[in-house]
């Protein structure tokens, strides 16, 4: 499963960079707004998206797969 780096410029001059799934079981919007709530790093100005699929409890090993 793989992850897809968005960057652009937000409406507040900032470079915004968005980490998103591909292909998860919802699809994304680029904001706050977005259901998966993202983590925010405000140093870096990267947001960290969920997934719906779980994909990152496979990555780092939390589950296993059946």
């Amino acid at each position: 499963m793989t992850w897809e780096l968005i960057a652009f410029e937000s409406e507040n001059g900032n470079y915004v960079k968005h980490v998103i799934p591909v292909a998860d079981l919802q699809e994304h919007t680029l904001g706050a707004d977005c259901w998966c709530a993202p983590e925010l790093d405000e140093e870096y100005w990267i947001a960290s998206h969920r997934s719906a699929d779980q994909r990152e409890a496979f990555e780092t090993g939390e589950r296993k797969v059946s």
